[in-house]
């Protein structure tokens, strides 16, 4: 290898990262910083506005299965059918909120065989609890339904004008009593 040369670098630093630093400046390249400072308000609103969206989803789902869960405890046996208190508490712990009411309540109905078990019962249930032992139905049997009513109020996180600043989420759940 004759008249090769061999450079060698000082501190072993590449000196391109400085080139860039060195560029012209054109007078438009501020623009893109001055389009996202104004834009960004309006992300953030919208950013926002998608948690809020989140959140209701959120409450109304939870609210939804609390009032399933009531039922389902109360649907249980003829023994939790009659445990309000039962059916609201479990209501209560399931969705874990601590401004949620749930209402429970049970009666009776005729089943005539028109379609599922399920279809019997539906909201709201036809028949106080007294009912039940005078009732007749000559063309189906008496079946007897538990329902849970939930209700929370949630605050937004932001007022937006025009909105209000809480919100009510409602669930409802009917289910007939196994035997």
């Amino acid at each position: 290898m004759r008249g090769a040369t061999v450079q060698r670098l000082g501190d072993g630093l590449d000196q391109r990262p400085f080139a860039a630093a060195r560029e012209r400046k054109t007078p438009d390249s501020g623009q893109t910083l001055l389009e996202f400072a104004l834009m960004l308000p309006f992300l953030l609103l919208l950013a926002t506005g998608i948690v809020e969206i989140g959140r209701a989803i959120f409450y109304t789902m939870a609210v939804n299965n609390a009032a399933t869960a009531g039922v389902e405890y109360g649907a249980q046996s003829a023994l939790t059918m009659v445990d309000a208190h039962g059916m609201e508490t479990s209501a209560i712990n399931d969705a874990n909120f601590a401004a949620m009411t749930a209402h429970a309540s049970y009666g009776c109905t005729c089943d005539n065989g028109g379609g599922s078990p399920a279809e019997a019962c539906s909201y709201p249930i036809p028949g106080p609890p007294s009912v039940c032992q005078s009732i007749s139905c000559p063309n189906g049997q008496v079946v007897e339904c538990v329902q849970v009513t939930t209700q929370a109020t949630f605050t937004a996180l932001f007022h937006y004008p025009g909105l209000p600043a809480s919100y009510q989420a409602n669930g409802e759940a009917v289910m007939r009593v196994r035997r």
